[in-house]
């Protein structure tokens, strides 16, 4: 059999990562099983995937179902860390002028630009003095965030 299509296996397209090939719709398109980040599975066609038209299995639309999911309470762990005065660790966040960027005080942009973290990793910032923003933020280890971190606490 002569394959007629791109093999997209392994790809990652914004929050979807193709597992395998599930053949043609009615209208004899190539269709994808990819698995989103958050964990669920869906059915998508490759032009849609490639045109960046589906980004995520649904996850991303108002109700993004993750509230329990741990990486809703990273997200608004950091939020707190920077806007509430009366949080703990603010004095070394938020009280240094440290600040989440604008995009992220959408948890679906969060997920969407950081992703589902890999087993034992938690967010950490490049720059200590930098904000939390796209450009700025990674899932790291504990010892990578210990050689980062700043010598002199307030």
């Amino acid at each position: 059999m002569v394959k007629r299509f791109h093999d997209l296996t392994g790809h990652k397209f914004n929050l979807l990562t193709v597992v395998a090939y599930a053949g043609t719709n009615k209208h004899r398109f190539a269709e994808w099983r990819c698995r989103c980040d958050c964990g669920n599975e869906v059915t998508v066609m490759a032009g849609s995937l490639k045109s960046g038209n589906t980004k995520a299995c649904g996850c991303l639309h108002k109700t993004h179902g993750m509230s329990e999911h741990p990486l809703y309470s990273v997200w608004g762990q950091m939020k707190e860390r920077c806007q509430k005065p009366t949080n703990q660790a603010y004095k070394n966040y938020g009280g240094r002028g440290i600040s989440v960027c604008e995009r992220w005080e959408s948890f679906e942009n969060f997920l969407f630009d950081i992703g589902i973290p890999p087993k034992g990793l938690t967010l950490e910032r490049m720059d200590n003095d930098g904000n939390y923003e796209p450009g700025n933020c990674k899932w790291a280890t504990r010892s990578e965030q210990r050689a980062n971190q700043r010598k002199h606490f307030a």
